[in-house]
């Protein structure tokens, strides 16, 4: 008995070392007294429910869905009024070099000329969110570009890489549903190939690119400088904010980001939200 009580000590102390280590302290943050950084966006709504963190910061488009939703979170947590702590766009990405961007820019701007991207936000609640530029020219595909898009065509398909995020990419009554999945859908048929998902760990999205695991990443996605200097990137599609949200109950408590210096504050590790919380140099 001796002996199992230790060994249950041990994997106890050996876990909270790997919790500090993942964790950031205060002195590397924007705000907050601790940083927990999680697999998913999703993951940030079970913490808070559990009362594991004290806020977490995600996507507004994400937020907003939940929060409008009759469920458990809807009832017990809340976007903080007034503070969007950035904004930013969404835009769909493949490996440097590949001309499949192009081709989904043209497909997104044709499919929105003909109404379909409006009906399919419409469906999901985020049409006032959508700003495809439909005057926008595509360029015509490079040697390179053309070559990793004849690989694409020569399989029939591309694979887009996606984490559950509803309204963007969720199941419902076993099915994959949601706008991006909807959408990736309809220009894969405008391209006339296939489109395969496959569940992804965030924080390794470049890596699998990279790889060929996937060929791009269509999962409500930030626009960022560095990442237009590693991948590329297709015309914005939505507008998105990153919101704080916590439990109901903390109304009164957490207003402002200088509220929350004692808080332990979540989010998607490799998220735009991680990047709201975490200083520059502690990236």
């Amino acid at each position: 008995m001796k002996k199992i009580i230790s060994l249950v000590l041990a994997l106890l102390m050996m876990a909270g070392a790997l919790f500090t280590f993942a964790s950031c302290g205060a002195n590397d943050l924007n705000f907050g007294k601790e940083y927990s950084p999680l697999k998913a966006q999703m993951d940030v709504l079970l913490q808070l429910n559990t009362k594991s963190v004290d806020v977490g910061v995600m996507d507004s488009i994400m937020a907003g869905y939940y929060m409008s939703q009759d469920t458990t979170y809807a009832n017990s947590l809340m976007i903080v009024e007034n503070l969007a702590l950035s904004t930013e766009q969404y835009g769909i990405a493949a490996r440097k070099g590949s001309g499949l961007i192009k081709k989904i820019n043209q497909a997104l701007i044709d499919l929105a000329k003909a109404g379909t991207v409006d009906t399919l936000a419409e469906k999901y609640g985020i049409k006032s969110e959508l700003c495809i530029d439909t005057t926008k020219t595509v360029a015509e595909l490079t040697a390179s570009e053309q070559a990793d898009w004849d690989y694409i065509a020569g399989k029939g398909e591309f694979i887009v890489g996606y984490t559950v995020f509803a309204p963007i990419a969720y199941e419902k009554d076993g099915e994959l549903i949601g706008f991006d999945i909807e959408l990736a859908k309809a220009v894969a048929q405008k391209l006339g190939i296939n489109v395969k998902f496959e569940v992804i760990e965030w924080n390794s999205k470049e890596a699998l690119l990279e790889a060929k695991s996937i060929d791009c990443i269509w999962n409500g996605m930030t626009i960022t400088e560095e990442r237009l200097a590693a991948m590329e990137i297709s015309i914005p599609y939505l507008n998105n904010k990153q919101v704080a949200v916590i439990r109901k109950e903390d109304k009164e408590k957490y207003k402002t980001t200088e509220d929350m210096s004692d808080a332990i504050v979540a989010a998607e590790e490799g998220s735009a939200g991680e990047s709201c919380i975490k200083k520059a140099d502690a990236e």
